[in-house]
Parts: C-alpha cells; structure tokens; sequence
C-alpha cells in the first residue's frame, strides 16, 4: 500500500484554538506500528485539554487518545502485528524504565508518554502508537465501539478500587460517559443496587439496570465512586457512605477540596485516587463483545471527520442529546 505524504488533522495551536490543517503522515519507529484512524471518539478530557491546557501540553498537537484503525506500516522490531490488522490504541506509554514501572504500576509511570500529550494523538488520518499499546480487535467490533477501549479499560480500574463490589450498594456520582460506564460495570460485577446521581435526564435515561436519585440517600452505601469533577460532589460521596465505606476519586479535581476527617476517622471511611488503568485492555475488549452490557448504545452521534465542528459541539454542548461523540475517517 502506497502511503500518502500528508494527512489531514486537528491541531491545537492556543488555548482553545483547535484548527484543521495538513500535516506530514508521521513515519513509526522500531518498534512502533502506524495506523490509519478509522473511528475516533471524543473525550471530557479532550474538552478540558483544548480548552485550558490544564496539564501545560506542548503546543502546538494533535490532540486525542481514543481512537482504532488499521495498521497501516510496522516498524521493523514489530512483532505480532501486520499491515492489515484492526486495532485499538491504548493512549498510554510506560516508560518500562522507572521505579514505578519496575514496581508493576506501570500506569503510574514517572515519564508517562501520552497520546495528545507528548506525541500527536487520534484526531488525524494517521497516528503512531507503540506496538505493545494497542490491540487488535475482531472483525465483529465496529472502529468506533474499538475507540472505547481505554475508557472502558479506565472504568474497570475505578470497579477494582472500589474493593468487593458484589453484593453491596454502590454510589455513582455523575451521568456523563464515564459514569455510565462505570454504573453498566457496577451492576455486571454483582452490585446489590447501583445508584446514580446526575443532572442531565437524557443521559440518566441511558443507563440501565440503576435507581436514579436526585439527593443520594445518607449514610447508606458501601461504595461511593466520583465520576465528576465537581467540588460539592466530594462531599455527596462522603455523606452516602456507610462506615467503613471507600470513596474511589476517578474525575480529576485540580483545586484543593476540603475533607471532613473527623468524619473519617470515627466511621473508618477510605478515600483512593484511581487514574489510568493496569493492563486492563484484554479485560476491556471482553467487555466491548460483552453483550449485555452493550456498550455500542452509548456512541449516540458518528459524524464524518470533515464535521468536525458538529462533533465537537454536540460533545461539549449538547448534554441534553448527545453521550459519547466519535467521528469517522473515511479513505
């Protein structure tokens, strides 16, 4: 396959200046595979990012971390993967190298690498990934069910810090796609009952087999997991947890949110921080066949790439219609 020279991509020049230009198709490393973005999805994060740069991203980049495609070319320390292959990107890069990574928690490495961070991400026909972050998907899996890999990766992660989830009353505080992952799973691992608080009703609709509820219930849970980054939902978290209850922080918090310790300390409460995921791409994939979770209904708008614009707005505006947002390539 002759590869062109240019592609088309979304590129983040300034804080909110997010501009379609044509770039170089970038060339893989030894051991890096490049693939050909058929699907890519947008993420809260993704919205945060292009609009604040919270995390100081050189720029300009190509943002965007979930996306699947086609391999396209390998480098040639390449092995287990051809041109031709369908996969999904994992967007993070453990260095293999630091002591965290020597510990085993690789996604808590100290030199992360990132899609849409330290290397151009998705939101382009063509991206590079390193070959051991992505993973291929069965024929049966559309590219833009593929591009919820790491999100539905991430939500396990928050399931695991939950502790035991089986049998026991779980609090999810936001109704946005991590939310709905997250309750979907609460409910699938056994949970008692799944209880969801949110704002928007159309996106409370979507998720099955919970008890939506307007002022969670107090003192009356054994797991509160935060799916939204809102100060006043710290403390809803802790107020519904029973004691020896554990609140799993999953959406990020830049600004100090004060904590209750007496609170704390006389009903034993824990409170763990949950970001990235540990290997959980395999995990994942199962979960994206797994039927009865169907995972597929959250994408609710797929737009060519050239509408670009559309998907963003119905991303970031239209919480009242719009879950999960991809866009399609088509080559």
């Amino acid at each position: 396959m002759k590869l062109p020279t240019t592609m088309k991509a979304l590129q983040l020049q300034g804080r909110d200046a997010l501009v379609l230009t044509e770039l170089p198709v970038p060339v893989p490393g030894a051991n890096e595979v490049l693939i050909q973005t058929a699907a890519t999805t947008i993420c809260t994060s993704d919205l945060h990012d292009i609009k604040y740069n919270p995390f100081n991203i050189p720029l300009p980049m190509v943002p965007g971390h979930e996306g699947a495609g086609t391999v396209v070319q390998c480098g040639p320390e390449v092995k287990g993967l051809a041109p031709g292959t369908r996969v999904a990107a994992h967007p993070v890069v453990p260095c293999e190298q630091c002591i965290e990574c020597r510990r085993n928690y690789k996604h808590l490495c100290l030199n992360m690498g990132h899609l849409g961070f330290d290397r151009n991400g998705t939101f382009a026909e063509y991206f590079i990934q390193r070959a051991d972050r992505v993973q291929p998907l069965p024929d049966s899996i559309p590219f833009a069910l593929g591009a919820l890999l790491e999100p539905v990766a991430n939500c396990l992660q928050a399931i695991a810090r939950a502790g035991t989830v089986k049998n026991r009353r779980v609090l999810v505080v936001g109704d946005g796609p991590f939310g709905n992952i997250i309750a979907r799973l609460a409910v699938k691992a056994g949970a008692a009952e799944v209880l969801v608080a949110g704002r928007e009703p159309f996106r409370l609709g979507m998720i099955p087999g919970v008890r939506i509820v307007d002022i969670p219930p107090v003192k009356s849970v054994d797991v509160a997991i935060l799916a939204v980054s809102a100060a006043e939902a710290v403390t809803t978290c802790m107020h519904a947890l029973r004691k020896r209850g554990r609140m799993v922080v999953f959406s990020l918090l830049q600004d100090p949110v004060p904590v209750n310790l007496f609170e704390l300390h006389m009903s034993e409460l824990e409170i763990v921080g949950c970001v990235n995921d540990e290997d959980r791409m395999s995990e994942s994939l199962a979960c994206l066949q797994d039927a009865s979770l169907n995972l597929s209904e959250m994408i609710t708008h797929q737009l060519a790439f050239d509408n670009w614009e559309e998907a963003f707005h119905l991303a970031r505006d239209r919480h009242d219609k719009a879950l999960k947002v991809a866009m399609i390539f088509k080559h």
